[in-house]
């Protein structure tokens, strides 16, 4: 298959998915990929002392981290893996990713310092 032949297969799905008013799903599961692979990386940096772990008391940090903990990146993309998580753990992650993030702040503001 030529890029251009795959360009148009992903603008054809790309297309059906508006059309069929799927995209605000698609987006919802692309959003907690990228929620997913962030916390990954902030519990590798946390666990090499590169930045402050939030307090695990929190429940937004337990919630994105016990999602996030279970996912096999060796198996399945964080895409794949958001897709197969249950609805109420998808909005579970969804709802608790901001609170979460909120949670770095000061650690990340003082990083950059």
């Amino acid at each position: 298959m030529t890029a251009s032949n795959r360009a148009a297969a992903t603008l054809a799905r790309s297309l059906a998915e508006i059309a069929e008013g799927a995209l605000p799903d698609r987006i919802r599961l692309e959003q907690a990929a990228r929620v997913i692979v962030a916390a990954r990386r902030a519990a590798l940096l946390a666990n090499q002392g590169a930045i402050a772990a939030p307090s695990v008391a929190d429940p937004a940090v337990q919630a994105v981290t016990e999602i996030a903990r279970h996912w096999d990146e060796r198996a399945v993309t964080a895409l794949e893996y958001a897709e197969a998580l249950p609805v109420a753990a998808l909005e579970r992650l969804l709802r608790a990713a901001p609170g979460w993030a909120a949670a770095f702040t000061p650690a990340i503001d003082r990083l950059a310092a």
